[in-house]
C-alpha cells in the first residue's frame, strides 16, 4: 500500500522542527549582515553529541555559550552574556520550560485521523550546586536528529551503539538491547581489522618523516578513541549492574523475574563483548609504542644506508660556490667531538715525582661552600633568599619565644611550607650553622655573605646557635642530627 508507514514517515520529517524554528530566528554579526540561529542549533547539538562520545558530562549553558563564542569568532557580539542568552534561547527551543515534550500535530492520510508526535531532544543531567549550573545530554530524539544529519564513520560506530545501548536499557528494550550488543561485537571486529590493516601499513608504507607523522596522528587517534570507548562500557557495566539489582529487588513479580533473566544474558554479551575490546586496546596501546618505535629505527637506518658521504657533502662542497659559513654549516656535524687522547707505553721511562698522599675526609665537606664562595651573582641571589625564608619560618614559628628544637620546628614546615623539606639548601643551612655554633648578625659579615638578607630583612635578630640534640631526623631523601636552636634578640633577652 502507498500510504503504509505514514505517520512514521511523517515523524521523521518533523524531528527537523527545532531546527526548522530556529531558522525563523534572525541574527546580525557585526559587520550588519544577517543570518539565522538554525546553524547555531545544529551545532549545539553537535556540542552535546560531542560531549557523550567523550564520555563528559559538563555541558551545560554556560559552557555552549563558551563552544558558541569560540566557533563563530565573537561574530555576533563581544559580549559572553548575549552569548549566554542565546545558548539558552537554542537549549528552550530543544526543551521547552515547561516540561513537557516538544510535540508537532499532523493529519496521518492512512487512518484519517489526526495524530501527535512527541520528541524529546535534551534532557537534564546532573546539577553542580556550588555554580547553580544544570548539565544536559542529548536525549533519544536528539541523537536521531544528529544521525539523520550525517552518516558517522565506522570508528565512531561503536561509540554510538554504546549510546543507544544506554537508552535501549532505560527504557527495558532488552530484546534490541541484544540485537545492539551483537551489532558492537561486530564493530570490535571490524575495529581489529583496521588496527591490522594500520600495523602493516607501518611496516610497509613509512618512507618518510611526514608520513611517520600521520601514522603517529592516526595511531593517536585511535587509541583516544578506545580510551573514550572503555570508559564507556564501564559505565554501561555499572548501568546494568544497578537496574539489575534494582529488578532483583521486585523479583518476586512475574514481568520482573522475565525482566531479571534478560538483564543476565545481555550483562553475559556485554562482558564478552568488552573483553574483545580490552584485547584491542591493548593492541592499541602497543602498536603506538613498539611498532611505531620500529618503524622510526628502520626510517633512520634506511637513510643511512642511502646516505653518501661523497656525493652528498664532498662533491656539493667542492662543485658549489657556497659561502664559508654554509660550508661550515654543512660539514659540522661531520667533525669530531673530541681529541682521543692515547697513553704512551714509554711514558713509564720518564722522570717520575713521587708525593706522599694523605687520606681526605670527604665526610666533613660541603659541596655547597663552593658554591657560596663563587662569583656567580645568580646562584648568590638565589642563596640568600632561601636563607632568609628559613629566618622568616623560624621567627614566625617561635612568636617571641627564644628556643627550640630542630624537630619541632620541622614539624612546623611540614605543614606551612612543605616543599622546602625536599630543598638540599634548607639542610644545608643546618649543617652549617651546626659546624658554626653560632652565627652572628653584625659588620663581621661581609658584603657577599649568603646571611646578608637575614640581617637585612631582621636587624632584631643578633645571632642564631645551634647545639647537638639526641635523636636523629628522618625525612624523604634526608637525614639530619636533632638541634636545639636559640635565638638572640636585640633586647637582650635569651
Amino acid at each position: 500500500m502507498e500510504l503504509e508507514n505514514f505517520s512514521e514517515r511523517m515523524s521523521r520529517i518533523l524531528l527537523f522542527s527545532p531546527l526548522y524554528r530556529l531558522r525563523e530566528r534572525k541574527l546580525t554579526r557585526r559587520d550588519g549582515t544577517e543570518t539565522t540561529a538554525m546553524e547555531l542549533g545544529l551545532m549545539t547539538l553537535l556540542f552535546f553529541f560531542e560531549h557523550m562520545l567523550d564520555g563528559r558530562k559538563d555541558a551545560g549553558i554556560r559552557e555552549l555559550a563558551g563552544f558558541l563564542q569560540e566557533q563563530t569568532n565573537s561574530q555576533f557580539s563581544e559580549s559572553f552574556q548575549d552569548y549566554e542568552k542565546l545558548a539558552r534561547k537554542i537549549v528552550t527551543t530543544f526543551r521547552p520550560t515547561t516540561g513537557r515534550r516538544n510535540a508537532e500535530t499532523f493529519f496521518d492520510w492512512s487512518s484519517r485521523q489526526e495524530r501527535t508526535a512527541e520528541f524529546s531532544y535534551l534532557k537534564a543531567d546532573k546539577v553542580d550546586v556550588s555554580s547553580n549550573a544544570q548539565y544536559y545530554v542529548l536525549d533519544e530524539q536528539g541523537l536521531e536528529l544528529v544521525f539523520a544529519t550525517k552518516e558517522y564513520f565506522n570508528e565512531y560506530q561503536l561509540s554510538i551503539n554504546q549510546l543507544i545501548l544506554r537508552k535501549q536499557l532505560e527504557k527495558k528494550q532488552f530484546t534490541l538491547a541484544l540485537r545492539q550488543v551483537e551489532e558492537m561485537r561486530l564493530d570490535v571486529e571490524t575495529l581489529r581489522d583496521r588496527i591490522t590493516r594500520i600495523r602493516r601499513e607501518i611496516h610497509r608504507s613509512i618512507v618518510s618523516e611526514e608520513t611517520l607523522s600521520h601514522y603517529r596522528k592516526i595511531v593517536a587517534d585511535l587509541n583516544e578513541r578506545l580510551k573514550s570507548e572503555e570508559d564507556q562500557f564501564k559505565e554501561l557495566k555499572t548501568f546494568i549492574g544497578e537496574t539489575k539489582q534494582r529488578i532483583q529487588n521486585n523479583i518476586d513479580k512475574d514481568p520482573e523475574r522475565k525482566a531479571y533473566d534478560n538483564i543476565m544474558v545481555v550483562e553475559q554479551r556485554l562482558d564478552v563483548v568488552h573483553g574483545k575490546h580490552r584485547k584491542l586496546l591493548e593492541l592499541g596501546i602497543e602498536l603506538g609504542t613498539s611498532a611505531l618505535a620500529a618503524a622510526e629505527e628502520a626510517l633512520y637506518f634506511s637513510g643511512v644506508d642511502s646516505f653518501n658521504f661523497e656525493n652528498d657533502v664532498t662533491n656539493r662542497v667542492f662543485a658549489t660556490p657556497l659561502p664559508l659559513d654554509s660550508i661550515r654549516t654543512l660539514i659540522e656535524p661531520f667533525l669530531p667531538l673530541a681529541k682521543a687522547e692515547i697513553w704512551s707505553p714509554m711514558d713509564i721511562f720518564a722522570p717520575q715525582r713521587l708525593e706522599r698522599f694523605e687520606r681526605e675526609d670527604r665526610a666533613e665537606e660541603f659541596p655547597e661552600a663552593e658554591l657560596l664562595a663563587a662569583d656567580h651573582a645568580a646562584a648568590k641571589a638565589n642563596i640568600r633568599q632561601h636563607y632568609s625564608t628559613i629566618a622568616d619560618d623560624l621567627l614566625v614559628f617561635l612568636s617571641g619565644k627564644t628556643q627550640t628544637t630542630l624537630q619541632a620546628f620541622f614539624a612546623f614546615e611540614e605543614e606551612h611550607r612543605p616543599d622546602i623539606l625536599s630543598q638540599k639548601q634548607f639542610y644545608i643551612f643546618w649543617m652549617i650553622l651546626h659546624r658554626r655554633h653560632t652565627l652572628r648578625f653584625d659588620a663581621s659579615l661581609g658584603e657577599d655573605s649568603p646571611y646578608r638578607e637575614i640581617m637585612r630583612q631582621h636587624p632584631e635578630l643578633l645571632a642564631i646557635t645551634a647545639d647537638l640534640a639526641p635523636g636523629l631526623l628522618e625525612l624523604p631523601g634526608y637525614t639530619i642530627s636533632n638541634m636545639n636552636i636559640e635565638v638572640e634578640i636585640h633586647d637582650g633577652i635569651h
